[in-house]
């Protein structure tokens, strides 16, 4: 079994048309069918079948197209490592965070690193997504650290930040005026709650749980800024974190009185502890860890 073979499966398996992955990979077809073959006679099961004019993966061939694709990233992800070593390559750095913490953390962490002089060629690739969607690309090879509220044992997390959470009302509620609130002010109010992939929803959720009260949700939206919309638009309340778009004169973000500190979010930085990280990568978790992270436990 050949790196090339294993390239040339997976792109097969991600075009499923024979010409069109030739052509992607600048060979011609018979030497991609034969590869194929030969990679399907090693393993002794047919990877790929043909279902009336098109083909596609058999049974064998999907569960192998994780394990392949993890290779293939694991070999780039090497290469590249050993170019940084060399002073070769460009020190990039895939970083991907959530929305509330775009104007706080991220600008202030960016400073950091670059204080240093020996930061200064590192490179940064963001991308700003839910907490969940940013997890999902963590895990599936697509960043190398991640901001977000959720954990795995797959991954190694660090604790950064606790985000205290607010009550969103609009500005002409009668909670709007008052200095605080408890949970029993607004247990019974309409809310905008965040969906269900969200850790902030599933926090939520144990907390009504626990006092025994059912949560009148009347729309569930995917990220802190449509909660905010709907607040002001006076369909509810949310309980939310601070993020930038809460600066509106028709929303008023309540404090909420937190004895027992179930209205905190835990921000986490995290990495896959499966795959080794290049240099840049290394350099950037230790400082943000070094200069960020949280004394109390996760």
């Amino acid at each position: 079994m050949t790196l090339l073979q294993l390239q040339y499966f997976e792109t097969l398996a991600r075009v499923l048309h024979y010409t069109h992955a030739a052509e992607e990979l600048h060979i011609a077809q018979p030497s991609l069918s034969y590869s194929i073959n030969e990679l399907e006679k090693e393993l002794g099961v047919k990877l790929f079948e043909k279902q009336n004019r098109k083909i596609c993966l058999t049974d064998y061939g999907e569960r192998f197209l994780p394990y392949v694709q993890k290779s293939l990233m694991l070999m780039e992800e090497g290469t590249n490592t050993l170019k940084q070593m060399a002073g070769t390559a460009p020190l990039v750095v895939r970083l991907g965070y959530f929305h509330s913490i775009s104007s706080s953390l991220i600008p202030s962490m960016v400073e950091e690193v670059y204080r240093l002089p020996e930061n200064k060629q590192i490179r940064f690739h963001f991308t700003e997504d839910t907490s969940f969607d940013i997890f999902t690309l963590l895990k599936s090879g697509k960043l190398d650290l991640a901001f977000c509220t959720h954990r795995d044992e797959w991954a190694d997390s660090i604790t950064i930040m606790k985000q205290p959470l607010y009550l969103a009302v609009p500005f002409e509620h009668p909670l709007s005026e008052r200095s605080s609130v408890t949970f029993e002010d607004f247990a019974r109010e309409p809310l905008v709650m965040l969906d269900k992939a969200s850790s902030l929803r599933r926090q939520l959720d144990q907390v009504f749980t626990k006092r025994g009260v059912i949560p009148k949700v009347v729309f569930e939206v995917r990220e802190c800024n449509a909660a905010l919309q709907y607040v002001s638009l006076k369909f509810g309340v949310s309980i939310l974190p601070e993020v930038p778009a809460m600066k509106t004169e028709r929303v008023r973000m309540v404090p909420i009185d937190d004895k027992g500190k179930e209205f905190l979010r835990t921000v986490y930085l995290s990495w896959d502890r499966s795959r080794p990280l290049t240099p840049a990568v290394q350099k950037v978790r230790n400082l943000i860890v070094q200069q960020y992270a949280c004394s109390s436990p996760g």
